[in-house]
């Protein structure tokens, strides 16, 4: 098999180890009714495990992101995708609610540093002129998630129960695992001097670049987990087409990032920056803050689609930051600063938002017109993150044009 063609399927792999990783964290909410039935945890306790998850993955990302790059990327690789899938089965023999969460969250502590060395492990195998559509392949792991692997995880419960789920996600992962052991190209050696950490934490790059991400995904998860209710409690959208809303936003985010990477890697940066911000500005104000009565299937499917578009292409350029032997570290911090910021926007938004006597959620409309102005100015915080990159050398020529 040829580089190019180990290469890409590499980037299949991935896709869906990234699938199937995110996919686990997905389905734990909606899964929380049967371990309240089978296994007698409380009913609010369903979001602490939830969140308890999304912190840990975020402290193991932190925690590893000194260690990552000064070893081989294949066997960390290999050693953290076992453990991360044997413990997401050992889940399934969890007894209790307290035996149950304790595994779950190490398994997602697990998933940080697993997310970080994959995605340094591509970006070492990947010419920075294709970075663009491999990336954005990659990228398609969420939305896959979204519209394959949460809905036959919730069928599987259905018919089999909860462990069921548990079981087939670590069986396929652990399949996987050995796959990469097999197909996965070693990625070429490279220096590995000591302290990559602390240069990354000094460059103005690096900490641009974080900063943005952080913004980015604080006004995403300002909304976003309240869409149901609000399309249910505010908009009146019917219950059982909920299913077929997130289909259609998941399939419109796995277009959008095939059309964004192409964009990338033909020299289209920049317009693409001003084209995503500007149009999610306008679909977020149009469509929730001032409630123009637009379809609300095209609105979310457009919200959906420019999101996943600005978040993948956002990673795209920011990858170009940092030297081979720092990815690791600095997909590390990326994944940490990513998940801290997201749970701080769900945690601020649940703070703000009221109910009214009828079920309403009350103040959503102000959430997303700060949604716009926050989205407006990471855009022009992303423009600023390219042409500073352009004057260090850091984009390959395919990516340094308008």
């Amino acid at each position: 098999m040829d580089a190019d063609r180990q290469t890409k399927t590499a980037v299949q792999l991935a896709t869906l180890i990234s699938m199937l990783s995110i996919g686990s964290l997905m389905m734990i909410m909606p899964l929380g009714p049967d371990f309240v039935r089978e296994l007698d945890m409380p009913a609010d306790r369903i979001g602490y495990l939830a969140g308890a998850a999304t912190l840990a993955a975020a402290l193991g990302s932190a925690l590893s992101a000194a260690w990552l790059d000064r070893f081989e990327r294949k066997p960390v690789l290999l050693t953290l995708l076992v453990l991360r899938f044997a413990l997401l089965g050992a889940c399934a023999g969890a007894s209790d609610a307290h035996q149950l969460t304790w595994l779950f969250v190490l398994s997602a502590f697990i998933a940080g540093p697993l997310g970080a060395v994959l995605m340094a492990s591509l970006l070492d195998l990947i010419p920075p002129a294709e970075r663009g559509r491999q990336l954005a392949r990659l990228a398609m792991g969420f939305s896959l998630a979204a519209i394959v692997v949460t809905p036959l995880a919730l069928e599987l419960a259905r018919w089999l129960g909860w462990r069921a789920p548990m079981l087939g996600i670590a069986a396929v992962g652990l399949a996987l695992a050995f796959g990469c052991h097999i197909l996965f190209l070693n990625p070429q050696p490279h220096p590995r001097p000591p302290g990559v950490l602390r240069p990354l934490l000094r460059s103005p790059l690096c900490l641009g670049a974080l900063a943005l991400v952080a913004l980015q995904m604080f006004s995403h998860f300002l909304l976003v987990p309240h869409f149901s209710a609000f399309f249910q409690f505010n908009l009146g959208f019917a219950r059982e087409h909920i299913g077929v809303l997130y289909l259609c936003g998941g399939l419109a985010s796995l277009a959008a990032v095939r059309l964004g990477g192409s964009w990338i890697d033909r020299g289209h940066a920049r317009r693409l920056v001003l084209s995503s911000s500007g149009l999610l500005a306008l679909i977020t104000l149009l469509g929730f803050a001032l409630l123009v009565p637009l379809p609300l299937l095209l609105v979310f499917s457009l919200f959906m689609a420019l999101s996943t578009l600005r978040t993948s292409s956002t990673t795209t350029v920011a990858a170009s930051i940092p030297a081979p032997h720092q990815r690791a570290a600095f997909m590390a911090l990326h994944g940490s600063v990513s998940n801290v910021a997201a749970g701080l926007g769900s945690l601020a938004s649940a703070a703000y938002l009221g109910t009214a006597a009828d079920g309403e959620l009350t103040g959503f409309e102000h959430l997303a017109g700060f949604h716009v102005v926050l989205t407006l100015t990471a855009g022009a915080a992303l423009l600023l993150l390219l042409a500073a990159l352009r004057r260090h050398g850091h984009l390959p020529t395919t990516t340094s044009r308008a």
